[in-house]
């Protein structure tokens, strides 16, 4: 893993999507993107290198191209942001990390000790998860220094990015909440049912072994539910009359953890069905 590091590169994270529009429109050399932009020359570096790392940029000859988005995503702005965490995960591959698979992996840790609200300059929590990558995950980022560690500069700039990408969401000053943006959700179990599923329905567990392979990292918790930041966003597209959780053949059932029951959750629910519109 000496590729270069994603959370060192990249601070303005909202500079990615005009600079690939920008070659996808034909501009393909750093002095014509800065024209189309009119961002500066440090601004189209980084932002160029940060969609290398991501892997919606590729350079050949000198010239950068595009990859495109794995899906037909109607809202640009949505399919522009599953795009790099589309690609994001396929840097998680255990016992083959990708430098770059600190994004999720970092979120994957929240996920699982039930963080739901932080502060970027928490350094009892950016060192546990230093720790927790190299003890639990077997992930050591390096560069020609050495090891790569997690430090407050470095956990500001992950907490940019992963807000961008809509994984967890600005509160006020350095204090973030934690879930994903509804409109990722709601888009992914659709394309869920269309990979997984049949009849507007897909298994809970099906869907959670999806977001791992396409988008975040998820598990169920110790007591088999679905964790809390990603219930609470199942719970409100029910309660908005957007997917209904349902008892489907013989699969077990799988809870949204910390949420009220309420019409639309069956009790012994192990389906998503998505409501026609």
């Amino acid at each position: 893993m000496s590729e270069g590091y994603i959370l060192n590169a990249l601070q303005t994270p909202a500079l990615l999507r005009p600079v690939y529009e920008a070659v996808q429109n034909g501009n393909e050399t750093q002095s014509t993107i800065t024209a189309e932009t009119g961002l500066d020359d440090d601004a189209v570096q980084q932002a160029t290198t940060g969609l290398r790392y991501v892997r919606l940029l590729g350079q050949e000859d000198g010239d950068y191209y595009v990859v495109d988005p794995p899906w037909a995503i109607d809202d640009p702005s949505l399919s522009f942001r599953m795009a790099i965490l589309h690609n994001l995960t396929q840097e998680c591959t255990p016992g083959d990390w990708g430098t770059q698979a600190v994004v999720l992996l970092n979120y994957q840790y929240l996920l699982q000790h039930d963080v739901q609200y932080f502060v970027t300059d928490d350094e009892v929590l950016y060192d546990s998860i230093n720790d927790w990558h190299r003890t639990e995950k077997n992930y050591v980022p390096t560069s020609q220094n050495g090891e790569i560690d997690l430090n407050k500069n470095k956990f500001v700039n992950w907490a940019r990015i992963v807000s961008y990408l809509g994984l967890v969401h600005k509160a006020r000053g350095r204090e973030h909440t934690v879930y994903p943006d509804p409109a990722i959700v709601a888009t992914s179990i659709e394309l869920a049912v269309d990979e997984l599923g049949a009849d507007g329905r897909v298994g809970i567990t099906d869907y959670l072994g999806w977001l791992r392979s396409n988008l975040f990292p998820v598990e169920q918790t110790a007591d088999g539910d679905v964790p809390a930041p990603l219930a609470r966003v199942l719970y409100e597209l029910v309660r908005d009359g957007r997917l209904r959780l349902v008892e489907f053949g013989d699969a077990g059932t799988v809870s949204l953890a910390r949420t009220p029951r309420r019409d639309g959750i069956a009790p012994e629910a192990n389906t998503i069905e998505v409501v026609a519109e």
